[in-house]
């Protein structure tokens, strides 16, 4: 039976199957065509659905390839990213050594400011702990003689104080007594005081005289007459009547003056106050040399006796 010719597909599918040479096969008894048809096209398809298969399988593998390749993009990208973020990192990490070392050496400052302060503190606290017991010390000095000032003044100070007290008030009265007396029996001063008086009675003439007012010169040279006598006097003989026909007041005469008349009464006046200097002396203990004069001798100091 003769053979048809078969495609090249066919007949290497033929002879891959049967694994013989056509001219084995030629030479082989042949089965029917039908069957080894059927038989054939069962291989081809069976050797499609394999294609099919394999062609699925290679579109799997394409899009898992895809997918691989998808995710390398990523991964790449995602690297890249990382990268970038490890530069920053590592640039940050620089920066934060630099601050670092910065901050190191300010502590290393601040340690160094810290043992210096507590060197000073200690070297202070030592300073103040002298200064307190220097105060202390003071403190105890002082009581001390605060002690011995209380029991001078208890034992030696009270006891002559008020003597003392009484000895410079007789002093200060006496020596302002002296003055007056002095000042009061000076001749530079009676005659100082007589031109004042002569000035002013004079002008009050004249101004009188001015207004019509007649004036009694009598007593003007009553007036010039007591040129050498005390100022008290001298005061005393000054009485102007006044507008109101009233007499003024004096201000320096303590009590009623005496009349010009009387001159008995300045003389007793003086021997009065002697008589009250030489009480005084005799009081406190002054000797009779130191009696107040009058007839113009310099008084000693006087000498109060305990």
């Amino acid at each position: 039976m003769f053979l048809p010719p078969l495609k090249l597909g066919l007949r290497e599918v033929y002879i891959g199957q049967n694994e013989v040479s056509p001219m084995v096969a030629y030479s082989t008894p042949l089965r029917p065509a039908k069957t080894l048809w059927t038989m054939l096209l069962l291989r081809v398809a069976s050797r499609d659905q394999r294609i099919q298969a394999r062609e699925s399988e290679i579109k799997n593998l394409e899009a898992l390839l895809e997918t691989e390749a998808g995710m390398k993009r990523a991964a790449e990208e995602k690297s890249a990213g990382l990268s970038q973020e490890l530069e920053r990192m590592h640039a940050q990490f620089s920066e934060l050594q630099v601050s670092h070392e910065r901050l190191s050496q300010q502590v290393d400052a601040l340690q160094q400011q810290e043992s210096r302060e507590e060197t000073l503190k200690a070297a202070f606290e030592d300073y103040k702990r002298q200064q307190d017991q220097m105060v202390e010390q003071w403190c105890a000095e002082i009581d001390a003689r605060l002690d011995a000032l209380n029991v001078d003044f208890d034992e030696e100070l009270y006891p002559h104080m008020l003597t003392a007290i009484a000895g410079r008030r007789w002093v200060i009265g006496h020596g302002m007594r002296l003055a007056m007396m002095k000042c009061a029996e000076s001749l530079e001063m009676r005659q100082a005081f007589a031109d004042v008086v002569s000035v002013g009675v004079a002008k009050g003439m004249s101004e009188g005289l001015k207004h019509g007012v007649k004036h009694g010169y009598a007593q003007r040279g009553r007036l010039e007459g007591l040129k050498d006598a005390l100022m008290d006097v001298i005061m005393a003989a000054l009485y102007l009547e006044s507008d109101t026909g009233g007499m003024p007041h004096n201000l320096y005469a303590t009590s009623a003056p005496a009349p010009l008349s009387s001159p008995s009464r300045y003389t007793q006046s003086r021997a009065e106050q002697k008589k009250r200097n030489r009480i005084v002396c005799r009081t406190h203990g002054v000797g009779s040399e130191h009696h107040a004069r009058s007839d113009h001798v310099l008084v000693s100091a006087p000498i109060v006796v305990p």
